[in-house]
Order: C-alpha cells, then structure tokens, then sequence
C-alpha cells in the first residue's frame, strides 16, 4: 500500500468521528473535484463547510487514485516513472523543463485558510487542527492545480526554519535551520499517525499520479543563525560578540559608489578602508576555541537533553552569537540580514584578499568573503561541501523529487556548484536546475554550469508594457540559450493585479506568457485570485507595497514570507482567472510540440505596442500556422494590419482558412482579407489565430 492510500485510510476513519455540526469551512474554489459530504453546505462568504477528514480524502478518491497505475513506485522522479526504467538519453535530459507549465508555491500559505471563521491564521484552531498550510491540505489542492494545467510545482523552501530572530510571525522560510528535516509547521494533524515525513512522500505521490513534477528550493550559501551544524560544527560559521552585535553590520565604505562588487582591481580599496578594519575586528574565533571549557559544558549538558537550546546557552554563557549575513554589494543601504549567517566554505581567507589581513585573525564575513565564485581560499571546507552537495541527493533518494533551484548558486565556488549538480544528475540525469539568475545575460554561464534554465527578468520587464518595451523582448528571449520564466510576478516581486491596468493587465500578460517563445510559463499560487498583496518585498517593491490590502482585511500588512497568510479564494471573480488559464493552457498543450524556436516568426508591425507572432505547424501532410497578437496598449483601441507576406508565409493565399480560437476580450468575429490579416483589438488584448 502507498503511502497515499494510507493517507484516505487515516482519513476516512477520522471522518466518521467528525461532528457534523461542526462548521469547518474551506474556500468553494478549493473543490475541483465535486466533494459530495452531507455535511456539505454553501455560505455567502464564498466557502463551502466541509468534513475536513472527508474533504481530503475525497480529492485523492476522486481526482488523484483513478489515475493511478498498478505496480508503479511513484516515489521516483517522474522521468524515471514515465520511462519505466529506461535511462533517458543524453540529448533528452534537458527536455521535460522546456515543454512545462510551473505553478510556484509557498505550502504554508497556499493550502491556509481561517476555518474556525476566528479571524486568525491558528497553528492550532478551535477544532485542533491548522488554519496555516500543510502538505496534506495541499494535497486537496492538487487537481486545482491539474485542472489549470501545470505540470510542475516549485515550492519555496520547506526544510526545517528557525524563529530564532525571526522576521514576522513566522520566520523567513529562507531562514534555514536543518537542511536535512523538513519543517514542522507543514504537519498536518489531520493525519498524526502519519510522520511528516510520509506526510510529504503522500504529496510526491499524488503529483506524480498526476504527472506533476515537483520542484524544491535549496540554499547552500546561507543557514538560520541557529543552525543544527553548529552544535557539531561550530567552526563553520563565523562569530561575534554579543555586545558587538547591535552596532554590526556592512561596513560603509568613502571611496566606492553604491551597489559596487568586490572584485581584484578594488580589492585593495576595499581593505585599507578604516571602516572594513574596524568591521573585521569584531569578529571572533568559533565557540570551541573561544571558551573550550564552557562550549564542552554546553555540548555535554545537550548531549543528556535534547530539550536543551544550545543557541541560547551559546549566547548566555560564552557570550557570542553568530554574524547576520549581508549584501555581497558595496554600500548597499539595505540592512544586514538578522535571521541569517554565511556559511564558512574556506577555511582560510581569499587568495587575493589574505596579504591585507594579520594572520591571527579569526574568521570574518566581508564582500569578497561572500562571493565564494571568485574569491577563493587554498583550504575548501570539504566536510562541508559533502554536506551541502548531498541536500538534493536526500530529497531524490528519500522522496523522488524532480528539480531544485539553486539559491545564490552564482556566489558558490564552481567547485562546489559542479559537485551539487553532478550529485544529482548522477541520480537522476534529467533532474532540472534552475538559477537564480534574474539578468537575462547570465543564460550562457548557467547553461554552462549545468543549468536548465534561468528565472530572468520577465516579471520586471512586463509590468512596464506600458513603455512599449514589450517587442523587444521577443527578440531578447530568442537570444537566449536556455529559456527563462514567462511570469508577471515571482514570489520576491509585487503582484500583477497590484500594477497598472491592475486585472486586466494581470489577465493580458497571464495569456500572453503561455505563448511566449524560449521560456516556460509561471504562475504564483495566488495570481489566479487576483492576490495583490506581495509575498516580499525583495525585488521592485512599490512604494506601499506592504500595504496593498485594505485596513479591515484582517491581513493587512503582512507578508507570507515571515507571516501567518492565506490567499484569497474568496476574491470577487475569483475564478474568471482560473477559467482563464485552463482556457489557455489547453491551447498551449495542443500546440506545444510546435512552439519552439525553429518554428517561430514574427509579423512585422510598425506599432511599438503591437505584438504580432507566431508558430509553424507543419507536418508531413499540411502546413498550418498559428498566429498570436497581443495589443499591449492601455489606453487605445486598434485595428491591426498583418501583411502575412511580410512575415514570410508565402504559402497563405485565397484558398486557406483562418480562424480565431481565442480572444481574450470575448470578440472573435473579424474579417480577414488574404495576404493582408485585419484584427480589431481591444486595449490589452490577445487574440489567437489558426491558419488552416
């Protein structure tokens, strides 16, 4: 038996127990698969009261199981399942990524809802159970996810986090505490005799049943302050005093303009600069040498109990705590990072940097220290390195993940990064890497370094469409020699229904993305709501960007990145979008084998605001063409022209047929006149056009 089946077992047995008048209610979007529980019941607020147990057991009965095939572990890459053993060759291993629909998620938010109706996101609500996201809730959620037609799932981080110096209520899930556990606040005591473990497997499961690949979020540069290495690893971290620890931070340098990286022609600079000198000399030697006999007393006492804080002792009785990481940019004004350290990958200094500095010094976080891709030391801490290049080789073996993002991948040491993406391709050789690499420039050294694909820049570039910029971008991602996110928003920007045109730019660049070429379409789980509230404020963030809702939303100045937060599902013409992205994404199935770079061409057109491309659909027998155009204009209605000619279809005379199988503003009726194409659009409009 799967674990999956005996997760409906646990269910279906808590189901009988539950008390009917209990009033557990969960967003009436969140059933996509028809639950028909007599407790069943429709309120005016947009949920629908549910037996919880019954509720999820129901999905998986009714969406997930009856695609189930006999004799198939599904705790295995998908590639591997969908092989059947058969190793893929070379050529192909790069593939699944580039044909892929991603759904990005933070589990915690995704599957939360207030289902006491108390007015709080509840670790623990007046049923027992939890109002914050799970995996087994999230489970639930799966064929809403199928139904939209993504088959790929990127989750923000779900190991195990700290809330130690957390951030909001929650802590940054960024904020790593053990790379190897996952994070507690994903149980699900709906199902407790289930581990969280198991727990998880059960989710793997269900998205492979479904053919959904699931992708994790890995950071190997950084950890929590209070990171579980310490207690046997103190010496890779690097340490200061408690005293120090209000004034610390990255030092501001007199001779270099902001946003400046540390490289060798400023590195000399960089040190004789007093500020740097007095930075350095904060730091201290790791706990075990600092004060031997207090840290041997602190591991002894843990070592007898486990319920022990060794952080706290740590910082109570030897008196130093590690250094919060900050910005690899020169006079960067943003603050350090509380909830973070560096991890020590060299256990020496830089070969560049070491004459500037005495050699009694202990182990400092500094500019160059951070960019572990160009300086680098003659001592690698391979312990270590063995240790982060086996987090994704954990996750392959023990749940048959399919890809990993790779968080500050370009500040690791080529090295390191090689050894982390050989590891898993060992694995799994189509295992997919994704870099964070947010400059679309950077496609050739990812592709490179081993690198699927990039996130890019897309989510910057198409809020401002109203620039007329959105053309050259076509040109851009042809360039390119791995494909990037077609998004309108990532979980660092804000969000496309907060940006101008508001909804109908968030339902336009949520089409347009699907057809994209040389990149791979992306949804945050929230976009398909109309959520505007930002996840973070990292990237672009507008001036109130933490303050997008209104006073009374009881979310109001939250972020799902450090806080208690739930989408919202009971947004007015919440499912127009959904319906939106189903619409679409079949077409895109359809036509998905023919939507290469190969195939593409582009209608000119004098209009900066015009879009006008399209696809080949030959085969052996016809040749056929799809034509998508895309009215990127607030303000003004148009009646484009297309001289087909112009575009290089020769072969489109008289005697073909054109139809228009989509328009994003309902209106398909237009009057086509061979070679010459005229299509009325609408302010932010997309129609697509099939010639036959």
């Amino acid at each position: 038996m799967s674990v999956l089946e005996k997760l409906v077992e646990i269910l279906n047995n808590k189901a009988k127990e539950w008390d009917g008048k209990n009033d557990f209610r969960v967003p009436k979007l969140w059933d996509s698969f028809g639950y028909d529980g007599f407790e069943k019941k429709e309120n005016n607020d947009g949920t629908i009261s549910v037996n919880p147990y019954k509720f999820v057991a129901q999905a998986i009965e009714k969406a997930i199981l009856p695609c189930m095939k006999n004799n198939t572990d599904y705790l295995q890459p998908l590639s591997k399942i969908l092989s059947k053993g058969n190793r893929p060759s070379e050529k192909s291993y790069n593939s699944w990524i580039e044909k892929s629909s991603v759904y990005g998620m933070q589990i915690r938010t995704f599957s939360a809802w207030d289902h006491d109706l108390s007015k709080e996101l509840e670790l623990e609500n007046s049923f027992g159970l939890k109002d914050t996201g799970t995996f087994v809730k999230t489970i639930a959620l799966l064929p809403h996810i199928k139904r939209m037609g993504f088959d790929a799932i990127y989750a923000l981080p779900i190991n195990k986090n700290s809330t130690r110096y957390k951030k909001g209520e929650m802590g940054s899930p960024y904020a790593v505490k053990n790379f190897f556990e996952l994070d507690p606040v994903l149980f699900d005591p709906m199902a407790d005799k289930l581990s969280i473990d198991e727990q998880f497997k059960a989710l793997i499961e269900a998205c492979h049943i479904l053919d959904i690949r699931f992708i994790i979020d890995i950071i190997p540069r950084t950890s929590a302050r209070d990171s579980d290495f310490i207690l046997e690893h103190p010496d890779w971290f690097y340490w200061i005093k408690i005293d120090d620890l209000e004034e610390y931070g990255p030092p501001k340098l007199t001779l270099i303009k902001e946003f400046t990286k540390a490289n060798e022609e400023n590195i000399e600079l960089i040190y004789k600069d007093p500020a740097v000198q007095k930075h350095i000399k904060k730091f201290v030697p790791s706990p075990d040498r600092f004060a031997p006999q207090k840290w041997q007393s602190i591991k002894d006492r843990c070592e007898k109990d486990k319920n022990l804080d060794f952080f706290e002792l740590i910082e109570k009785e030897i008196g130093i705590t590690t250094a919060p990481a900050f910005s690899d940019c020169l006079n960067d004004p943003q603050p350090p990072w509380t909830d973070v350290t560096y991890l020590r990958l060299y256990l020496d200094n830089p070969m560049q940097s070491a004459k500037y500095v005495d050699e009694s010094q202990p182990p400092y976080i500094l500019f160059d220290i951070i960019r572990g891709n160009i300086f680098k030391g003659k001592k690698p801490n391979k312990e270590l390195w063995e240790k982060i290049a086996s987090i994704i080789v954990h996750y392959q073996k023990n749940f048959g993940i399919d890809g990993a993002r790779i968080d500050m991948g370009h500040a690791l040491p080529k090295e390191l990064e090689d050894m982390i993406i050989s590891n898993a391709r060992k694995e799994d050789p189509e295992f997919c890497f994704i870099a964070e690499e947010l400059s679309m420039d950077a496609d050739r050294k990812a592709k490179e370094s081993g690198y699927n694909m990039i996130i890019g820049d897309l989510w910057a570039r198409e809020p401002r469409y109203y620039q007329g910029t959105l053309k050259k971008v076509l040109d851009i991602l042809l360039q390119l020699e791995v494909p990037v996110f077609a998004a309108c928003e990532i979980p660092d920007s804000p969000r496309a229904a907060s940006r101008l045109g508001k909804r109908e730019f968030s339902r336009f660049a949520t089409v347009l993305n699907f057809f994209l070429p040389n990149s791979v379409p992306f949804v945050t789980c929230g976009q398909e709501v109309y959520e505007v509230q930002p996840m973070n404020l990292g990237l672009d963030p507008q001036p109130d960007g933490k303050f997008m809702l209104s006073k009374s939303d009881p979310l109001y100045g939250k972020l799902a990145f450090f806080d208690k937060y739930a989408l919202h599902w009971t947004n007015e013409d919440a499912d127009e979008m959904i319906d939106l992205i189903e619409e679409v994404a079949k077409i895109r199935k359809e036509y998905l084998d023919f939507m290469s770079k190969e195939n593409f061409f582009k209608i000119p057109h004098n209009s900066k605001f015009v879009l006008p491309f399209g696809y080949k659909l030959f085969t052996e027998h016809e040749k056929q063409y799809l034509i998508v155009v895309a009215n990127a204009d607030i303000l003004r209605k148009r009646k484009i022209r297309l001289d087909l000619m112009k575009a290089g279809l020769f072969d489109v005379g008289k005697g073909r047929q054109i139809e228009c199988i989509y328009s994003l503003k309902g209106d398909k009726s237009n009057a086509y006149d061979f070679p010459h194409v005229t299509v009325d659009m609408e302010t932010l409009d997309i129609k697509i056009l099939k010639v036959k």
